[in-house]
Protein backbone atom coordinates (compact mmCIF):
# COMPACT_ATOMS: atom_id res chain seq x y z
CA UNK A 1 0.00 0.00 0.00
CA UNK A 2 2.57 2.57 0.59
CA UNK A 3 4.84 2.02 -1.94
CA UNK A 4 1.61 2.48 -4.65
CA UNK A 5 0.79 5.88 -2.87
CA UNK A 6 4.72 6.96 -3.25
CA UNK A 7 4.75 6.40 -6.64
CA UNK A 8 1.24 8.89 -7.48
CA UNK A 9 2.15 11.42 -5.19
CA UNK A 10 5.87 11.46 -7.15
CA UNK A 11 4.15 11.77 -10.73
CA UNK A 12 1.97 15.00 -9.15
CA UNK A 13 4.98 16.79 -7.77
CA UNK A 14 7.01 15.94 -11.02
CA UNK A 15 3.60 17.70 -12.82
CA UNK A 16 3.52 20.16 -10.78
CA UNK A 17 7.35 20.93 -10.84
CA UNK A 18 6.72 21.74 -14.47
CA UNK A 19 3.90 23.82 -14.41
CA UNK A 20 5.91 26.17 -12.03
CA UNK A 21 8.84 26.04 -14.42
CA UNK A 22 6.74 26.77 -17.49
CA UNK A 23 4.98 29.45 -15.54
CA UNK A 24 8.34 31.13 -14.46
CA UNK A 25 9.95 30.79 -17.95
CA UNK A 26 6.70 33.28 -19.38
CA UNK A 27 7.21 35.88 -16.35
CA UNK A 28 10.94 35.83 -17.12
CA UNK A 29 10.09 36.24 -20.80
CA UNK A 30 8.03 39.05 -20.56
CA UNK A 31 10.30 40.92 -18.13
CA UNK A 32 13.03 40.86 -20.41
CA UNK A 33 11.33 41.64 -23.64
CA UNK A 34 9.31 44.13 -22.21
CA UNK A 35 8.76 47.32 -24.92
CA UNK A 36 8.38 50.92 -23.79
CA UNK A 37 5.14 52.28 -24.76
CA UNK A 38 6.52 54.78 -27.38
CA UNK A 39 9.19 54.25 -30.05
CA UNK A 40 10.39 57.57 -31.28
CA UNK A 41 11.55 57.67 -34.80
CA UNK A 42 11.86 61.65 -35.67
CA UNK A 43 11.51 64.82 -33.58
CA UNK A 44 11.05 68.15 -34.35
CA UNK A 45 11.80 71.65 -32.18
CA UNK A 46 8.79 73.90 -31.96
CA UNK A 47 9.81 77.75 -33.48
CA UNK A 48 8.67 80.83 -34.61
CA UNK A 49 8.64 81.18 -38.69
CA UNK A 50 6.16 82.72 -41.08
CA UNK A 51 3.29 80.91 -42.29
CA UNK A 52 0.84 80.69 -45.28
CA UNK A 53 -2.27 79.31 -44.77
CA UNK A 54 -2.60 76.90 -48.37
CA UNK A 55 -5.56 75.14 -50.04
CA UNK A 56 -4.42 72.70 -52.64
CA UNK A 57 -7.03 72.60 -55.80
CA UNK A 58 -6.80 71.73 -59.61
CA UNK A 59 -7.73 73.73 -62.38
CA UNK A 60 -8.25 73.80 -66.39
CA UNK A 61 -6.81 76.50 -68.94
CA UNK A 62 -9.54 77.95 -70.95
CA UNK A 63 -10.08 80.45 -73.35
CA UNK A 64 -11.20 83.99 -71.80
CA UNK A 65 -15.03 84.71 -73.26
CA UNK A 66 -15.27 86.16 -77.15
CA UNK A 67 -11.15 85.43 -76.99
CA UNK A 68 -12.15 82.07 -78.96
CA UNK A 69 -15.02 82.53 -82.42
CA UNK A 70 -16.14 79.53 -84.28
CA UNK A 71 -16.73 81.22 -87.61
CA UNK A 72 -20.18 79.62 -89.28
CA UNK A 73 -21.29 80.09 -92.71
CA UNK A 74 -24.92 80.84 -93.09
CA UNK A 75 -25.01 80.32 -96.50
CA UNK A 76 -25.55 76.94 -98.37
CA UNK A 77 -23.23 76.34 -101.06
CA UNK A 78 -19.85 74.69 -101.98
CA UNK A 79 -16.79 75.63 -100.22
CA UNK A 80 -14.85 76.87 -103.56
CA UNK A 81 -11.47 78.07 -101.42
CA UNK A 82 -10.27 77.52 -97.60
CA UNK A 83 -7.68 80.17 -97.65
CA UNK A 84 -6.29 79.40 -94.02
CA UNK A 85 -4.41 76.49 -92.30
CA UNK A 86 -4.38 75.98 -88.58
CA UNK A 87 -1.54 77.66 -86.45
CA UNK A 88 -1.95 80.79 -89.81
CA UNK A 89 -2.31 84.08 -88.06
CA UNK A 90 -5.51 86.33 -89.20
CA UNK A 91 -6.43 90.10 -88.96
CA UNK A 92 -10.27 91.27 -88.14
CA UNK A 93 -12.08 91.13 -91.49
CA UNK A 94 -9.71 89.10 -93.25
CA UNK A 95 -11.34 86.65 -95.69
CA UNK A 96 -10.30 83.32 -94.58
CA UNK A 97 -13.10 80.92 -97.49
CA UNK A 98 -15.02 81.32 -100.19
CA UNK A 99 -18.87 80.09 -100.84
CA UNK A 100 -20.41 79.90 -104.22
CA UNK A 101 -22.30 82.71 -104.64
CA UNK A 102 -23.93 81.99 -108.35
CA UNK A 103 -27.28 81.66 -107.49
CA UNK A 104 -26.98 84.58 -104.96
CA UNK A 105 -25.78 86.60 -108.15
CA UNK A 106 -27.99 85.54 -110.32
CA UNK A 107 -31.27 86.57 -108.19
CA UNK A 108 -29.70 89.88 -107.56
CA UNK A 109 -29.33 90.63 -111.64
CA UNK A 110 -32.47 89.38 -112.35
CA UNK A 111 -33.63 91.93 -109.02
CA UNK A 112 -31.83 94.84 -110.28
CA UNK A 113 -33.08 94.42 -113.92
CA UNK A 114 -36.36 94.17 -112.83
CA UNK A 115 -35.54 97.79 -110.72
CA UNK A 116 -34.79 99.17 -113.58
CA UNK A 117 -38.08 98.60 -115.45
CA UNK A 118 -39.82 99.71 -112.32
CA UNK A 119 -37.88 103.29 -112.29
CA UNK A 120 -38.60 103.23 -115.62
CA UNK A 121 -42.03 102.84 -115.30
CA UNK A 122 -41.92 105.62 -112.46
CA UNK A 123 -40.31 107.80 -114.88
CA UNK A 124 -43.20 107.34 -117.38
CA UNK A 125 -45.33 108.03 -114.68
CA UNK A 126 -43.80 111.58 -113.61
CA UNK A 127 -43.54 112.47 -116.94
CA UNK A 128 -46.77 111.90 -118.80
CA UNK A 129 -49.46 112.47 -115.97
CA UNK A 130 -48.30 115.62 -115.63
CA UNK A 131 -48.52 116.62 -119.27
CA UNK A 132 -52.11 114.66 -119.11
CA UNK A 133 -53.42 116.96 -116.47
CA UNK A 134 -51.87 120.42 -118.15
CA UNK A 135 -53.70 119.33 -121.18
CA UNK A 136 -56.88 118.75 -119.19
CA UNK A 137 -56.69 121.80 -116.94
CA UNK A 138 -56.12 123.82 -120.53
CA UNK A 139 -59.14 122.39 -121.75
CA UNK A 140 -61.12 123.02 -118.77
CA UNK A 141 -59.94 126.85 -119.00
CA UNK A 142 -61.74 126.74 -122.52
CA UNK A 143 -64.62 125.02 -121.41
CA UNK A 144 -65.02 127.60 -118.54
CA UNK A 145 -64.51 130.26 -120.88
CA UNK A 146 -67.47 128.21 -123.11
CA UNK A 147 -69.66 128.29 -120.08
CA UNK A 148 -69.43 132.01 -119.35
CA UNK A 149 -70.09 133.19 -123.05
CA UNK A 150 -72.78 130.93 -122.89
CA UNK A 151 -73.97 132.26 -119.74
CA UNK A 152 -73.97 135.69 -120.80
CA UNK A 153 -75.95 134.90 -124.46
CA UNK A 154 -78.67 133.30 -122.07
CA UNK A 155 -79.59 135.92 -120.03
CA UNK A 156 -79.20 138.64 -122.90
CA UNK A 157 -81.54 136.61 -124.95
CA UNK A 158 -84.32 136.13 -121.57
CA UNK A 159 -84.32 139.51 -121.21
CA UNK A 160 -85.24 139.79 -125.12
CA UNK A 161 -87.38 137.29 -124.33
CA UNK A 162 -89.46 139.03 -121.67
CA UNK A 163 -89.62 142.34 -124.19
CA UNK A 164 -90.99 140.11 -127.00
CA UNK A 165 -87.88 140.83 -128.78
CA UNK A 166 -87.05 137.25 -129.30
CA UNK A 167 -88.21 133.68 -130.10
CA UNK A 168 -89.10 131.17 -127.60
CA UNK A 169 -87.03 128.61 -129.62
CA UNK A 170 -83.89 131.26 -129.78
CA UNK A 171 -84.01 131.46 -125.91
CA UNK A 172 -84.23 127.71 -125.55
CA UNK A 173 -81.78 127.28 -128.05
CA UNK A 174 -79.32 129.24 -126.30
CA UNK A 175 -80.39 127.45 -122.99
CA UNK A 176 -79.69 124.39 -124.27
CA UNK A 177 -75.99 125.35 -124.97
CA UNK A 178 -75.47 126.94 -121.37
CA UNK A 179 -76.32 123.13 -120.00
CA UNK A 180 -74.10 122.02 -122.31
CA UNK A 181 -71.45 123.96 -121.52
CA UNK A 182 -71.70 123.83 -118.01
CA UNK A 183 -71.74 119.40 -118.10
CA UNK A 184 -68.99 120.20 -120.31
CA UNK A 185 -67.01 121.85 -117.25
CA UNK A 186 -67.89 119.53 -114.78
CA UNK A 187 -66.61 117.00 -116.44
CA UNK A 188 -62.91 118.03 -117.41
CA UNK A 189 -62.84 119.17 -113.60
CA UNK A 190 -63.66 115.55 -112.90
CA UNK A 191 -60.98 114.46 -115.32
CA UNK A 192 -58.39 116.38 -113.80
CA UNK A 193 -59.19 115.85 -110.69
CA UNK A 194 -58.97 111.82 -111.10
CA UNK A 195 -55.90 112.68 -113.50
CA UNK A 196 -54.50 114.12 -110.21
CA UNK A 197 -55.53 110.94 -107.68
CA UNK A 198 -54.38 108.42 -110.34
CA UNK A 199 -50.96 110.10 -110.61
CA UNK A 200 -50.20 110.22 -106.55
CA UNK A 201 -52.11 106.40 -106.63
CA UNK A 202 -49.69 105.19 -109.68
CA UNK A 203 -46.65 107.16 -108.19
CA UNK A 204 -47.36 105.95 -104.67
CA UNK A 205 -47.31 102.29 -106.23
CA UNK A 206 -44.43 102.24 -108.51
CA UNK A 207 -42.25 103.93 -105.64
CA UNK A 208 -43.48 100.97 -103.49
CA UNK A 209 -42.62 98.63 -105.73
CA UNK A 210 -39.21 100.17 -106.61
CA UNK A 211 -38.31 100.13 -102.70
CA UNK A 212 -39.57 96.44 -102.46
CA UNK A 213 -36.79 95.36 -104.97
CA UNK A 214 -34.26 97.37 -103.70
CA UNK A 215 -35.36 95.64 -100.23
CA UNK A 216 -34.75 91.98 -101.97
CA UNK A 217 -31.39 93.57 -103.24
CA UNK A 218 -30.38 93.89 -100.19
CA UNK A 219 -31.40 91.14 -98.61
CA UNK A 220 -29.52 89.01 -101.10
CA UNK A 221 -26.77 91.61 -100.90
CA UNK A 222 -26.36 90.29 -97.35
CA UNK A 223 -26.74 86.56 -97.94
CA UNK A 224 -24.19 87.53 -100.50
CA UNK A 225 -21.92 88.67 -98.10
CA UNK A 226 -22.43 85.13 -96.31
CA UNK A 227 -20.48 83.54 -98.84
CA UNK A 228 -16.99 85.54 -98.05
CA UNK A 229 -16.27 83.89 -94.37
CA UNK A 230 -14.53 86.85 -92.89
CA UNK A 231 -12.33 86.55 -89.20
CA UNK A 232 -14.07 89.05 -86.92
CA UNK A 233 -11.17 89.08 -84.17
CA UNK A 234 -7.53 89.65 -84.72
CA UNK A 235 -6.26 85.99 -83.65
CA UNK A 236 -4.60 82.61 -84.85
CA UNK A 237 -6.66 79.65 -86.74
CA UNK A 238 -6.84 76.75 -84.05
CA UNK A 239 -9.31 74.35 -85.98
CA UNK A 240 -10.74 74.36 -89.15
CA UNK A 241 -13.66 71.65 -89.89
CA UNK A 242 -14.21 72.57 -93.83
CA UNK A 243 -12.53 72.19 -97.23
CA UNK A 244 -12.48 72.82 -100.50
CA UNK A 245 -14.93 71.26 -102.27
CA UNK A 246 -17.39 70.37 -99.36
CA UNK A 247 -20.77 71.66 -99.46
CA UNK A 248 -22.22 73.70 -96.86
CA UNK A 249 -25.82 72.77 -95.63
CA UNK A 250 -27.52 75.63 -92.95
CA UNK A 251 -30.04 75.30 -91.22
CA UNK A 252 -31.03 75.48 -87.77
CA UNK A 253 -27.76 75.77 -86.70
CA UNK A 254 -25.00 77.23 -88.32
CA UNK A 255 -22.62 75.15 -89.60
CA UNK A 256 -19.15 76.12 -87.98
CA UNK A 257 -15.93 75.93 -90.31
CA UNK A 258 -12.86 77.86 -88.56
CA UNK A 259 -12.43 78.33 -85.04
CA UNK A 260 -10.06 81.41 -84.05
CA UNK A 261 -8.83 82.36 -81.05
CA UNK A 262 -6.38 85.05 -79.28
CA UNK A 263 -4.05 83.02 -77.81
CA UNK A 264 -2.95 85.77 -75.21
CA UNK A 265 -6.63 85.82 -73.52
CA UNK A 266 -6.65 83.01 -71.34
CA UNK A 267 -7.85 81.92 -67.84
CA UNK A 268 -7.96 79.35 -65.75
CA UNK A 269 -11.00 77.85 -63.83
CA UNK A 270 -10.33 76.53 -60.61
CA UNK A 271 -12.72 73.81 -58.83
CA UNK A 272 -12.86 74.48 -55.23
CA UNK A 273 -14.69 72.20 -52.95
CA UNK A 274 -17.39 73.06 -51.19
CA UNK A 275 -15.78 72.25 -47.92
CA UNK A 276 -12.86 75.09 -48.77
CA UNK A 277 -14.91 77.89 -51.19
CA UNK A 278 -15.65 79.63 -47.63
CA UNK A 279 -11.91 80.40 -47.84
CA UNK A 280 -11.83 81.22 -50.84
CA UNK A 281 -12.44 85.55 -52.28
CA UNK A 282 -11.63 87.20 -55.09
CA UNK A 283 -7.94 88.96 -55.23
CA UNK A 284 -6.78 85.72 -53.27
CA UNK A 285 -3.02 85.03 -54.45
CA UNK A 286 -2.24 81.89 -56.35
CA UNK A 287 0.44 80.03 -57.63
CA UNK A 288 0.34 76.88 -59.88
CA UNK A 289 1.94 74.41 -62.08
CA UNK A 290 1.10 72.80 -65.66
CA UNK A 291 2.09 69.07 -66.08
CA UNK A 292 4.30 69.57 -68.80
CA UNK A 293 6.63 72.41 -66.66
CA UNK A 294 6.32 70.90 -63.41
CA UNK A 295 9.54 73.19 -62.42
CA UNK A 296 7.83 76.43 -63.36
CA UNK A 297 5.43 78.23 -60.81
CA UNK A 298 3.16 80.65 -62.19
CA UNK A 299 1.65 83.35 -60.30
CA UNK A 300 -2.42 84.66 -60.66
CA UNK A 301 -4.76 86.55 -58.61
CA UNK A 302 -8.57 85.68 -58.45
CA UNK A 303 -10.58 87.73 -60.21
CA UNK A 304 -14.01 85.98 -59.61
CA UNK A 305 -15.92 83.25 -58.34
CA UNK A 306 -18.55 81.89 -60.57
CA UNK A 307 -21.90 81.28 -57.69
CA UNK A 308 -23.59 78.70 -59.87
CA UNK A 309 -22.21 75.38 -58.46
CA UNK A 310 -21.55 72.10 -60.37
CA UNK A 311 -21.61 68.25 -59.19
CA UNK A 312 -19.06 65.72 -59.94
CA UNK A 313 -19.02 62.05 -58.85
CA UNK A 314 -21.26 63.25 -56.02
CA UNK A 315 -18.98 66.27 -54.64
CA UNK A 316 -19.94 69.76 -54.76
CA UNK A 317 -17.36 72.47 -56.49
CA UNK A 318 -17.31 75.93 -57.58
CA UNK A 319 -15.38 77.69 -60.10
CA UNK A 320 -12.86 80.28 -59.18
CA UNK A 321 -11.72 82.35 -62.21
CA UNK A 322 -7.75 83.56 -62.55
CA UNK A 323 -7.03 85.64 -65.47
CA UNK A 324 -3.82 84.80 -66.94
CA UNK A 325 -1.09 87.07 -68.37
CA UNK A 326 0.12 87.27 -71.49
CA UNK A 327 3.34 86.69 -70.97
CA UNK A 328 1.99 83.40 -69.03
CA UNK A 329 0.03 82.98 -71.76
CA UNK A 330 2.54 82.08 -74.18
CA UNK A 331 3.94 78.94 -72.29
CA UNK A 332 0.90 77.34 -70.73
CA UNK A 333 -2.51 76.42 -73.64
CA UNK A 334 -5.82 75.71 -73.55
CA UNK A 335 -7.03 72.68 -71.91
CA UNK A 336 -3.82 72.28 -70.01
CA UNK A 337 -4.61 70.36 -65.89
CA UNK A 338 -3.09 73.16 -63.25
CA UNK A 339 -2.00 71.88 -60.42
CA UNK A 340 -3.28 75.48 -57.73
CA UNK A 341 -1.85 76.30 -54.17
CA UNK A 342 -4.22 79.05 -53.18
CA UNK A 343 -2.66 81.88 -50.23
CA UNK A 344 -5.94 82.10 -48.06
CA UNK A 345 -3.70 84.06 -45.18
CA UNK A 346 -0.24 85.29 -44.05
CA UNK A 347 1.34 84.99 -40.60
CA UNK A 348 4.17 86.29 -39.60
CA UNK A 349 6.65 84.81 -36.79
CA UNK A 350 4.25 82.41 -35.21
CA UNK A 351 4.86 79.66 -32.79
CA UNK A 352 5.06 76.31 -35.45
CA UNK A 353 5.64 72.61 -35.79
CA UNK A 354 5.72 70.27 -38.44
CA UNK A 355 2.25 69.02 -39.68
CA UNK A 356 3.22 65.73 -38.87
CA UNK A 357 3.92 66.50 -35.18
CA UNK A 358 0.43 67.39 -34.83
CA UNK A 359 -2.06 63.86 -34.37
CA UNK A 360 -5.95 64.52 -34.21
CA UNK A 361 -6.87 61.35 -31.54
CA UNK A 362 -10.42 61.41 -30.18
CA UNK A 363 -11.85 64.55 -31.74
CA UNK A 364 -8.49 66.62 -30.41
CA UNK A 365 -5.26 67.98 -31.59
CA UNK A 366 -2.52 66.22 -29.58
CA UNK A 367 1.43 66.23 -30.07
CA UNK A 368 3.74 63.97 -28.13
CA UNK A 369 6.44 66.29 -26.23
CA UNK A 370 9.95 64.55 -25.17
CA UNK A 371 10.75 65.27 -21.88
CA UNK A 372 14.04 64.97 -20.40
CA UNK A 373 15.56 61.51 -20.24
CA UNK A 374 13.28 60.42 -22.98
CA UNK A 375 10.27 60.61 -21.49
CA UNK A 376 7.02 60.77 -23.84
CA UNK A 377 4.25 63.25 -22.82
CA UNK A 378 0.97 63.59 -24.65
CA UNK A 379 -0.13 66.84 -25.05
CA UNK A 380 -3.19 68.64 -25.63
CA UNK A 381 -2.53 71.36 -28.18
CA UNK A 382 -4.79 74.44 -30.52
CA UNK A 383 -3.89 75.29 -33.71
CA UNK A 384 -4.11 77.94 -36.24
CA UNK A 385 -3.66 77.98 -39.55
CA UNK A 386 -2.20 75.18 -41.44
CA UNK A 387 0.42 75.75 -44.24
CA UNK A 388 2.12 72.90 -46.44
CA UNK A 389 4.92 71.68 -43.94
CA UNK A 390 3.90 73.32 -40.67
CA UNK A 391 0.88 74.29 -38.55
CA UNK A 392 0.81 77.13 -36.28
CA UNK A 393 0.56 76.07 -32.30
CA UNK A 394 -1.50 78.67 -30.27
CA UNK A 395 -1.75 76.18 -26.99
CA UNK A 396 -0.13 73.71 -25.47
CA UNK A 397 3.52 74.10 -26.63
CA UNK A 398 6.23 76.64 -25.78
CA UNK A 399 9.24 77.69 -28.45
CA UNK A 400 11.92 75.08 -28.11
CA UNK A 401 9.65 72.20 -27.01
CA UNK A 402 10.97 69.12 -28.36
CA UNK A 403 7.82 67.06 -30.32
CA UNK A 404 7.58 63.82 -31.91
CA UNK A 405 7.09 64.04 -35.81
CA UNK A 406 7.14 60.11 -36.39
CA UNK A 407 6.35 57.79 -33.51
CA UNK A 408 5.36 54.30 -33.04
CA UNK A 409 2.68 53.69 -30.01
CA UNK A 410 3.25 49.87 -28.79
CA UNK A 411 0.15 47.99 -27.94
CA UNK A 412 0.53 46.07 -24.86
CA UNK A 413 -2.75 44.96 -23.63
CA UNK A 414 -6.57 44.17 -25.78
CA UNK A 415 -7.85 47.23 -24.41
CA UNK A 416 -5.90 49.43 -26.44
CA UNK A 417 -5.88 47.00 -29.55
CA UNK A 418 -8.98 49.26 -30.97
CA UNK A 419 -6.71 52.58 -30.10
CA UNK A 420 -3.85 50.88 -31.95
CA UNK A 421 -6.03 50.18 -34.79
CA UNK A 422 -6.89 53.37 -35.11
CA UNK A 423 -3.85 55.20 -33.72
CA UNK A 424 -1.39 52.03 -35.01
CA UNK A 425 2.27 53.76 -36.19
CA UNK A 426 2.04 57.70 -36.21
CA UNK A 427 4.67 59.40 -39.30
Amino acid sequence: MIPDFIKRHKKLAIVAAFLITAVLSVFVYNFLTKKPPYEIIETAKVSYSDLENIVVETGIIKPQVGAMIKIGARATGEILQMLVQVGDPVKKNQLIAKIDDRDIAKDIEELRISLGKAKSSLNKIVVTYPQKIREAEQDLISKRAKLKITSLDMQRKETLLQKGYLAQNDFDKSAADFAQAEADVKKNEETVSRQKNELLDDRKMQEAEIASIKSNIEKNQIKLSYTNIVSPIDGVVSEIQGQAGETVVTGLQVANLVTVMIPDKLEMWIYVDESDIGAIKKGLECLYTVDTYPDKVFKGIINRIDPHPFVKDNIVYYQAIVNISPEDAKTVRPEMTTHVRIITQKKSHVLTVPNAAVKFENGKYTAYKIRNGGKVEKTPVKTGIKGEDKTEVLTGLAEGDEVAVKLVINIRDKANDKAGDAGGKHK
